[in-house]
């Protein structure tokens, strides 16, 4: 028989087996691989020749190192990330060079600046602190604890993503395979058919890694649970992460207990808004999930990153895989819930600064100057927030931070802190993007719209009790030009003198008309029996 007999397939031959057939196994298992590279043969495509383009390792050990990678990712998940690789690689780079246990000194400071931080609030705001526990976080007590709400912001973008890449990979096989050849034969079509599980694996581990490498830098950056503007806890609990906490004190010319009570004042002012604005947080959700669910993957970029896939590389399999996805044009949709996103994020962020500096003023000499550098911080970004914002195509960043804080402080100032906070009780109430753009008219506009809304309120109740009056020029008992109108009249409109000659206005009109048209209705029953009838009739007579 020929060498390319199905029939003389040995699978444990390995010296005839190409680096494609070893993945092929590594991805499918060696049953459903070797099912595979049979259908291809008995068709005429030769396995050995597949991958051509792709590298593959030189030596048994890469080889052996390559398929264990391939190995884990392809490791069973559910959904569109595979959110326990995703955690394992955020903990390793939350790890770094080491993630030193907290002393209990350290701990002792960090919870007693947030003890503080909520007292000083209590003197500038109504709003209520959570009850939740205060903590001092290790860099992976970050990862580990906000990992649940990046999951509810990320997966909507990855599942639009990972529909994609599947769908490219899977092109990609298609054309690797049915190189030279027409339809594929059943079998074969059959075995790609298996392989879409494994596509969707993949998928989810090149979202993982993302995922992970990005959370994992987040660790690094973060000082609290609240950096983002979004609360990544759920409970009211309070931390600082006291490693960067530490690296951010380093890199400063001001008292270290300054610093560490500035930044628990910053956390403590974001956990009570958010504690006590219950619509808060999902708001902002909403808005990052509105905005993903707009997501239309660029399947054309999807696919040339899979065309150049380097099996030996993980880190540039995941660059590859997402390079180009997010570039095309933001829909109208997404438009108005980014607008939202940024909206909602600048007020948090603007309320946050004007409390903070309110209560912080009288026992921190350098609160200015610790203010300007959070406003730097947060419009230069980090490196992990601008991947964050490659992997799912979104900003995080409050835009109108600065005009959100001037129109908080223009509110307190004029209005008192009661009504600042009020602003809070519905989302109806809260400033908009078009009233952040001109803050100094915020007030004035408020006030223009509620006399408005009053006036008209008012004359709503006098309808409805009956007090509202008549109109200008009109009397009691006098029709309006509209009441005045006649059935059948060839301009639609009857004079004083009509009125007088038929009845008085307040007269039936049905009854008017069957008077003048009895003599016409005589031949049917001698009158007519409803006034619609003799309407009816009146306008046969004009016509």
């Amino acid at each position: 028989m020929s060498e390319n007999n199905p029939d003389m397939f040995d699978s444990n031959d390995h010296s005839k087996r190409s680096p494609w057939e070893d993945m092929l196994r590594s991805m499918l298992g060696s049953e459903a691989a070797d099912e595979m590279i049979k259908a291809m043969r008995s068709s005429g495509v030769d396995p050995a020749s597949m991958g051509a383009g792709m590298k593959f390792p030189g030596t048994p050990e890469e080889m052996r190192s390559m398929l264990g990678q391939l190995n884990y990712m392809m490791s069973s998940s559910s959904g569109p990330i595979n959110w326990k690789m995703a955690h394992e690689i955020a903990r390793h780079r939350a790890w770094g060079d080491g993630d030193l246990q907290i002393s209990a000194a350290e701990g002792q400071r960090i919870r007693q600046a947030l003890q503080v931080g909520d007292l000083w609030l209590d003197a500038v705001t109504d709003l209520t602190p959570p009850q939740g526990e205060r903590h001092a976080w290790r860099r992976s007590d970050w990862v580990d604890n906000t990992l649940d709400t990046w999951k509810q912001m990320v997966e909507p973008v990855a599942a639009n993503a990972a529909r994609a890449l599947s769908d490219a990979l899977k092109q990609q096989m298609d054309q690797m395979t049915n190189q030279g050849i027409g339809e594929l034969p059943e079998g074969l079509s059959a075995m790609f058919t298996q392989a879409q599980p494994m596509m969707e694996r993949l998928s989810a581990a090149v979202f993982a890694g993302q995922i992970g490498e990005a959370l994992g830098g987040l660790s690094h950056e973060a000082f609290g649970s609240t950096d983002v503007g979004i609360p990544l806890t759920d409970g009211g609990s309070t931390a600082l992460v006291v490693p960067n906490v530490n690296s951010f004190v380093d890199g400063l010319d001001i008292p270290t207990d300054e610093v560490y009570q500035f930044l628990a004042l910053r956390e403590v002012a974001h956990a009570r808004l958010f504690h006590s604005v219950s619509w808060l947080r999902s708001e902002i959700l909403q808005s990052v999930q509105n905005y993903a669910a707009e997501i239309r993957i660029d399947t054309d970029a999807i696919y040339e990153a899979a065309t150049s896939i380097d099996p030996t590389d993980m880190a540039a399999l995941q660059d590859a895989m997402t390079a180009g996805a997010f570039n095309g044009e933001p829909t109208p949709s997404q438009e108005k819930a980014l607008e939202d996103l940024e909206t909602q994020l600048a007020l948090v962020e603007g309320w946050v600064e004007v409390i903070t500096l309110e209560a912080g003023r009288p026992y921190l000499p350098h609160i200015e100057q610790l203010r300007e550098l959070m406003r730097r911080r947060r419009i230069s970004g980090g490196a992990a927030e601008q991947m964050l914002e490659k992997l799912i195509g979104l900003k995080l960043r409050p835009r109108q931070a600065r005009n959100a804080a001037q129109l908080w402080q223009i509110v307190s100032s004029e209005r008192g802190r009661s009504e600042r906070d009020a602003l809070w009780n519905h989302p109806d109430f809260a400033p908009t993007a078009t009233e952040l753009a001109n803050p100094e008219a915020f007030l004035l506009a408020r006030k223009q719209k509620a006399d408005a809304d009053a006036d008209i309120d008012a004359a709503l109740e006098q309808l409805l009790e009956g007090t509202l009056g008549w109109a200008e020029g009109l009397e009691p008992g006098q029709d309006s030009e509209g009441d005045a109108k006649r059935v059948g009249s060839p301009d639609g409109v009857s004079d004083a003198s009509d009125s007088d000659a038929n009845g008085s206005g307040s007269q039936d009109r049905g009854s008017v008309s069957g008077a003048e048209g009895s003599d016409s209705d005589h031949s049917r029953d001698g009158s007519a029996e409803d006034s619609g009838d003799d309407a009816a009739s009146h306008d046969d007579e004009d016509r």
